[in-house]
């Protein structure tokens, strides 16, 4: 049964290491809050079923032949990646600190939970997608090629429609451009045509700019986005029905589209130097929904060496490690709205 990283039930060895781990990377990743994880088994790491059509329901007179409709799916790559690192404390060094080993190794697994959230954020979105090595590189699948892939298995750039028309020549329904071959500033007309690409859609994820944008927008329409307590308490944003994810990973250097067509896959995370941002509608859920993926267990701790003492040095150390990736499990879980400006 799919869980989120917050429901997550730690025991065994370093568990409470590991749930340490598992708040700090919660509190500084909304999509780590909220996204669901399917925990794999060995023998489909890889291989992920995405749903495309119900085939419809025929009817039939009586003493007429059936023939076969069954639902349509297609397989699709969806790898795990190894996310994680060794961090290690001189036994020397912690004695002229002042401070115990276990506060200074607490201070180190601290840091890495936090940056492991935080390459999370930036691989769910874009991994496997751009000219970047870091990104591209990587054995995870981010959302932009999971949503390119809807139209094919091997399709590497984003094909779509114009927000103000209609999606029936589209090669990709859950492709939406602000513009056909242009930048354009974002409006609220463009996020409502994204929200309805996704049935069913139960959250927005963009970067803190064009969320700042949407702010603006709601306010100059005498509304507001709403705020109201999560189911831990914490204060959510709402477009509507929709709960709005900030993921600070997003950036706003992406390529205006052309022809209705963004191109991903050469596009430089790091060195872009487009005006646009991808903003995303997504129906979270493991079953026919967008989720995460991890292997057994989520958070893994080791001890480095013999009880953690380092052959070498006068340290000792820790692994922490998680088996990490996203899957999209529906065609229409997803959907982005590409060539969205802030000005």
């Amino acid at each position: 049964m799919a869980t989120t990283l917050t429901e997550y039930k730690y025991g065994g060895h370093d568990a409470e290491l590991r749930q340490d781990i598992a708040e700090v990377m919660e509190n500084q990743s909304p999509l780590l809050r909220v996204l669901s994880f399917d925990e794999l088994t060995s023998n489909d790491v890889s291989r992920q079923q995405m749903f495309l059509d119900d085939g419809d329901i025929l009817e039939h007179a009586v003493n007429s032949t059936w023939v076969i409709n069954n639902p349509h799916w297609e397989y699709r790559d969806a790898p795990l990646a190894t996310l994680g690192d060794s961090v290690t404390v001189d036994m020397r060094g912690a004695l002229a600190s002042g401070h115990s080993f276990d506060r200074l190794m607490a201070r180190n697994v601290e840091e890495k939970s936090g940056q492991l959230s935080r390459t999370f954020d930036k691989l769910a979105v874009y991994a496997g997608t751009t000219a970047n090595g870091r990104l591209s590189g990587s054995d995870m699948k981010g959302l932009l090629i999971h949503i390119a892939r809807v139209e094919s298995s091997t399709t590497t750039d984003l094909d779509g429609w114009l927000y103000t028309g209609t999606d029936a020549a589209a090669h990709n329904t859950q492709v939406v451009t602000a513009a056909a071959s242009s930048g354009a500033t974002l409006t609220l007309g463009m996020i409502q045509r994204l929200v309805t690409a996704v049935p069913g859609c139960t959250h927005i994820m963009l970067s803190q700019l064009m969320h700042d944008k949407l702010q603006t927008l709601a306010q100059a329409s005498a509304t507001n986005l709403i705020v109201s307590g999560g189911k831990l308490g914490e204060w959510v944003e709402m477009y509507g029905k929709q709960r709005i994810i900030i993921n600070e990973a997003i950036k706003d250097n992406m390529p205006d589209p052309s022809s209705n067509v963004t191109t991903i896959s050469t596009y430089n995370y790091d060195t872009g130097t487009g005006d646009t941002s991808p903003i995303f509608a997504m129906r979270l859920a493991s079953n026919k929904g967008f989720c995460g993926i991890n292997g057994l267990g989520m958070i893994q701790v080791e001890n480095l060496a013999n009880g953690g003492v380092l052959e070498n040095l006068d340290a000792k150390g820790k692994r922490i490690k998680a088996y990490l990736g996203v899957a999209l499990r529906h065609r229409k879980a997803a959907a982005v709205l590409c060539g969205a400006t802030y000005t």
